[in-house]
């Protein structure tokens, strides 16, 4: 028989097991009284007595209502872990949800390659360029950055303000393609970077779009992916070296609703696709099915994106964030309306549009 107290034993527990001592008569109440009370017991035999039978008719009592307690705080512990598992199993399916989606957008991506292929086998073959057979570089040849955004492809537009069709789109890329080919010379530049920044094909993004397109959108990709690899192909001849660079716009995406849209899904994708497969003696840099990408050219580092998520006065300080070092400049389109910022010596430049305006 064990008078003190253990060490993990409540004060109740332990006053019940010396008041059961004292009813199996295997102590006296001078004994109960120190134990319960310590140094706190100066009560006679009689007055112990008397409280021990008051404590007695009071431990069943307590006992019924620590085990309702207990059963209390059990249930709550049991609906606890059931509102976890719960939450566990909601996380599951939105993780599931999204693998599934991921998949989706990469089956529909590789089947859209599929069938790029197979429209290229339908194509003339491109006539090969051979590089800077048209120039004669010095030691203080140049290097420029040529930004191709928003020509829309596949857009109609009959206004008093403008005409815009996919022949009037050739006539103004052949309008270009002059245009750079004296810059080249003019400037005597040998390395020559271009950005195909986004909305390339007008898409499917709303009724209206799909009303005027002129065509399906993944008829304006192949279409306009044939326009761009004819222009760069052109260009060849005039540098000693030639990269692309691509990202995606707005206007490509497989799902009209942006909400519903993954980044991922969409048909402008293809178009570094079909340059690399026609254009295999260019270097084809991509954003990974991103709005934007990084990359450095002529010592400086180049942040280009298209620009349907970003603001002009804080694009500086996001792209810092993003990749934890401070652009040398930073290239947009989207807007259809061409500018020139500097601020404190980074330049940002947003590009016009070839389509101009519409209704």
């Amino acid at each position: 028989m064990k008078m003190k107290r253990n060490e993990d034993e409540n004060y109740l527990s332990y006053v019940i097991r010396i008041t059961n001592y004292l009813e199996a008569k295997q102590i006296g109440y001078s004994q109960w009284g120190d134990a319960i009370l310590g140094a706190d017991n100066n009560y006679g035999d009689d007055i112990l007595r008397k409280a021990s039978y008051i404590v007695a008719k009071m431990i069943p009592l307590i006992e019924e209502d620590s085990l309702n307690v207990a059963e209390i705080d059990q249930l709550e512990l049991i609906e606890q872990q059931k509102d976890e598992l719960y939450k566990i199993k909601v996380q599951l399916q939105d993780k599931t949800r999204e693998k599934r989606k991921f998949l989706m957008a990469e089956a529909r991506y590789e089947n859209l390659v599929e069938v790029l292929k197979e429209c290229l086998k339908t194509e003339t073959e491109l006539t090969y360029y051979d590089f800077g057979t048209l120039q004669q570089f010095t030691n203080d040849s140049k290097k420029a950055i040529l930004c191709l955004s928003d020509w829309h492809c596949g857009a109609l537009v009959d206004t008093q303000w403008n005409v815009y069709s996919m022949d009037i789109m050739i006539d103004r890329v052949n309008q270009l393609c002059d245009k750079v080919k004296r810059y080249i010379l003019n400037y005597n530049i040998s390395e020559l970077m271009i950005e195909i920044n986004g909305d390339m094909v007008e898409g499917l993004i709303n009724v209206s779009n799909r009303v005027e397109s002129e065509e399906d959108v993944v008829s304006q990709i192949i279409f306009v992916s044939r326009i761009l690899s004819d222009f760069i192909n052109e260009l060849k001849p005039y540098v000693k070296s030639l990269t692309v660079a691509t990202t995606l716009g707005n206007h490509g995406r497989l799902v009209p609703n942006k909400k519903d849209s993954i980044e991922k899904e969409n048909f402008e994708m293809l178009i570094p696709e079909f340059l690399k497969l026609r254009l295999t003696d260019i270097p084809i840099l991509t954003s990974y099915g991103l709005d934007f990408m990084k990359y450095e050219f002529d010592d400086k580092i180049i942040c280009l994106a298209h620009g349907h998520h970003d603001k002009i006065n804080t694009v500086i300080e996001d792209f810092s964030k993003v990749y934890k070092v401070v652009p040398s400049e930073i290239h947009l389109g989207h807007t259809h309306s061409y500018n020139d910022i500097n601020k404190s010596n980074i330049y940002i430049s947003v590009n016009g549009s070839l389509k101009g305006s519409d209704s």
